[in-house]
């Protein structure tokens, strides 16, 4: 009997027809399995090498700013672009801010300890006009806010541009124009430090060229994590700066990222000038005075207990009031902040402004201020009765005993305080303690208490009041 033949394709019979009568396979041309498995796996093997060199040589693929959204919350991502600001740096997080080319708004970058210490050891801390290459984990907060969070040094890849010889009213012109100089990048210039403004986190440097253009230079107090080491910084040095020309709102602003890219060329030497020769030519002028002591008050702030600056009376009261900002008194040294008080022999730089019909010398910072202890007493007035409404403004020096307390409604903060002082004639006058006075005080006055007082004669309604500026203007007697 004849062997039925079969086509191994479909499993019809074909009566020994080739090719298959059916569909039309041919099994004189058909592979063995095992050869067909051997090029198989020599076709994946290649195809696995060649992923691999792909992988390696593509480099990282970086992701748009702008095509983050809420979903990629936790994702590692790589992104690329230009660092805009920073490094502002604590002892366990450094944090720029990077902006690519999609027109999203700069992504927060935050890296962490201890990439930090690698990264300051080895010179690669990125700055503002780097070109940033990042790899870390995203955080796509509810509210919309976005941060890339960064373990590992190896991750970060920054290329430094090189500065750019320029100066203030370039940069100014460029960022109103969006033209000419290029946004975020190293820049250098020459100009002098005419103010200083200090944050909880960094200080704000003015910085003013020879045609009075003015500029700010951010130096975040992380830098002294970064250096080892600060910088002293004083009042019209003249200095040659590269920083990076970063952004803050829509002004430009320096973002100083080393100690290194200072170098002090020179100090301007202020106008010295007498209290009682400051007039309206020397309006805006640097000027140097001295005098003595004669009163401190202590303003404060609306809104708040914080003492928003310090009216120091130099001499008699009638030369110009040198006015210290609240921040800037916090740069005062501690024994600086001991001796400021009446009686201080004082010698000082500021700036002369006007002041209504007369004129006012700011303290500026960094404060140029050099104090010796020493005292004053305004003579003592015995009898209050006698002080009226030509002493307005006057200071005085009054004792006695209080016989009464008034609480002065400042609606959510707490009370001024309002006391009569009676003298040893039977007479009265009030003494005005302000809030931000009175919440200083350790042991506040109270009736009873006998009490001697240094102040200025002000009016309160129909009475005439003493109103002291510091602490040390109040004190108990026996």
């Amino acid at each position: 009997m004849t062997e039925e033949k079969i086509c191994p394709a479909c499993g019809k019979p074909t009566a020994g027809y080739v090719p298959c009568p059916h569909c039309g396979a041919d099994p004189k041309n058909r592979m063995s399995l095992k050869p067909a498995m051997i090029i198989c796996v020599i076709a994946l093997c290649l195809g696995a090498v060649f992923f691999v060199m792909h992988v390696r040589t593509a480099g990282a693929q970086p992701m748009l700013i702008s095509d983050i959204d809420r979903w990629q919350d936790y994702n590692y991502v790589w992104i690329k672009g230009t660092v805009t600001s920073g490094p502002t740096l604590s002892p366990t997080t450094l944090v720029i801010y990077v902006q690519d080319d999609s027109g999203a708004n700069p992504l927060r970058v935050e890296i962490y300890d201890p990439a930090i210490k690698t990264l300051i050891a080895e010179n690669r801390v990125p700055t503002v006009g780097a070109d940033a290459t990042i790899f870390g984990q995203l955080r796509v907060f509810i509210d919309g806010s976005m941060e890339l969070r960064v373990s590992k040094s190896s991750d970060v890849t920054a290329i430094k541009t090189q500065a750019i010889e320029t100066s203030i009213p370039e940069i100014l012109d460029s960022w109103s124009t969006r033209q000419g100089l290029e946004y975020y990048r190293q820049v250098t210039l020459e100009a002098t430090i005419v103010n200083l403004r200090p944050l909880s986190s960094a200080k704000i440097y003015t910085l003013e060229d020879n045609s009075g253009n003015t500029i700010e230079m951010y130096v975040h107090n992380g830098l002294m994590y970064l250096e080892n080491k600060t910088f002293d910084f004083r009042l019209l040095q003249r200095l040659r700066i590269t920083a990076g020309a970063s952004n803050y709102t829509t002004t430009p602003q320096l973002a100083l990222s080393d100690y290194d890219d200072i170098e002090v060329i020179d100090t301007q030497s202020p106008i010295q000038v007498s209290l009682d020769n400051i007039d309206s030519t020397l309006v805006n002028e640097f000027v140097r005075v001295s005098g003595k002591v004669m009163f401190v008050e202590m303003m404060g702030e609306s809104g708040s207990l914080l003492a928003e600056s310090y009216n120091i009376w130099l001499d008699n009261q009638y030369n110009p009031r040198v006015l210290l900002d609240g921040d800037v008194y916090k740069l005062l040294s501690d024994n600086a902040r001991q001796q400021l008080k009446r009686g201080a022999a004082a010698e000082l730089t500021g700036k002369v402004s006007r002041y209504g019909a007369t004129f006012k010398i700011d303290l500026l910072g960094p404060p140029d201020l050099s104090l010796q202890s020493g005292t004053y007493e305004p003579p003592p007035v015995e009898n209050v009765a006698t002080i009226g409404i030509s002493n307005l403004d006057n200071l005085v020096k009054v004792e006695g005993e209080i016989i009464s307390e008034e609480n002065i409604f400042r609606g959510l903060l707490p009370s001024d305080h309002e006391f009569v002082l009676q003298d040893m004639f039977g007479n009265n006058i009030k003494l005005f303690v302000t809030n931000t006075l009175y919440e200083r005080m350790s042991y506040p006055p109270i009736v009873g208490d006998n009490v001697r007082v240094v102040g200025k004669v002000i009016q309160r309604g129909s009475w005439m009041a003493v109103q002291p500026g510091m602490l040390s203007d109040i004190e108990e007697v026996s």
